[in-house]
C-alpha cells in the first residue's frame, strides 16, 4: 500500500516515508501515528483513541502522544501537516503550510 499527497509519501510494505522526495527514518510508534493519521485525513482523532491504536492497552499517557506528535513534526521537516484540535486531538491535513 503507498500512501501520497503534495509532501509526503509512503510506502507501507517497505516501512519507507518521505518528504518532499527525501527519505526520512521513523520509529515503529512514529509510523504507526502516522499511518493513523494519513489513513483519517481530515477526521479529527481524539487523543484516547490515538493512545488505544498506537499503544493498546498499556499504561501510556497522554504525554507520549503530544510528544511523538512533536517528533514526527519535526522530521516532516516544518510541513504543518498535523494540525492540533485543541481540548480533543489532532488531524492529518493534506493542505499544507511550510512554516517558516
Amino acid at each position: 500500500m503507498l500512501y501520497q499527497d503534495k509532501v509526503l509519501s509512503i510506502d507501507v510494505l517497505r516501512h519507507r516515508v518521505l518528504v518532499k522526495g527525501k527519505e526520512v527514518k521513523l520509529s515503529p510508534t512514529e509510523f504507526r501515528l502516522l499511518m493513523v493519521l494519513t489513513q483519517n485525513d481530515g477526521i479529527v482523532i481524539s487523543v484516547n483513541h490515538l493512545l488505544d491504536l498506537i499503544w493498546g492497552n498499556t499504561e501510556v499517557s497522554e504525554a507520549n502522544v503530544r510528544e511523538y506528535i512533536y517528533l514526527l513534526r519535526k522530521k516532516l521537516g516544518g510541513f504543518q501537516l498535523i494540525e492540533t484540535v485543541r481540548e480533543f486531538g489532532y488531524r492529518y491535513n493534506r493542505a499544507i503550510k511550510r512554516t517558516s
